[in-house]
């Protein structure tokens, strides 16, 4: 499947200079810790830029992430729509927040020419007494992995609590290493409890992620 080709932004390209001028130190790290969720094409084919992601926890499709397009320089993709395998566990578990960090620890390890992930989320969120709390919670992790620019506004729809997350994180070593901080908190919280066990549900999941983010 061809790849998808989408403009690069100025504001990211002058972000991409930025990095590689070393505003934020030589970007040299590129390696996670922990075990990671498996990133393959269709099909468990090694995956190609430009082709649809499926996201694997050892042999469980989590989630299908199509189209993954590709700029034309190859420097950045976008990651968008996330179509969840496992129905409301999706919600239960946030597992949008994890699937997007380890897509963008899968590319810049992967693809070295990729500088950019940009993301524009905008699920309904009916699980959580409030999409703007969600949201709010959401954009928290993205500004803890180096992304300034995180936009968080209501989208007309007619379900209630829906808001899109945009934002674009661009690869530097700071940014990296703050990346791989917050994707090992990610990956302990989900090993932490087996799909389906929390007697909490989705909302005792959130307290946690909470009591381990938020400073007293």
């Amino acid at each position: 499947m061809p790849a998808t080709l989408l403009p690069i932004t100025v504001g990211v390209q002058q972000g991409i200079e930025k990095a590689r001028n070393g505003k934020h130190g030589p970007p040299t790290v590129r390696s996670t810790t922990l075990k990671k969720l498996r990133i393959t094409g269709p099909a468990g084919v090694n995956y190609r830029l430009g082709d649809p992601m499926l996201v694997h926890d050892g042999s469980t499709l989590l989630c299908t992430v199509d189209p993954v397009p590709v700029s034309q320089s190859g420097t950045e993709i976008r990651v968008e729509h996330f179509t969840p395998s496992l129905g409301e566990f999706e919600q239960s578990r946030h597992l949008g927040r994890l699937v997007f960090l380890e897509i963008c620890a899968f590319v810049v390890e992967r693809f070295h020419q990729v500088q950019a992930v940009s993301f524009a989320f905008s699920r309904p969120v009916t699980l959580l007494a409030g999409g703007s709390r969600h949201a709010a919670d959401r954009a928290e992790i993205m500004h803890r992995i180096g992304i300034d620019n995180v936009q968080v506004a209501p989208r007309p729809s007619a379900t209630p609590g829906h808001f899109v997350v945009t934002g674009v994180w661009i690869y530097s070593e700071r940014n990296m290493l703050a990346l791989n901080e917050v994707l090992g908190e990610l990956r302990e919280l989900y090993r932490d409890r087996p799909i389906g066990t929390d007697p909490k549900g989705g909302i005792g999941v959130l307290q946690r992620i909470a009591s381990r983010w938020r400073k007293p």
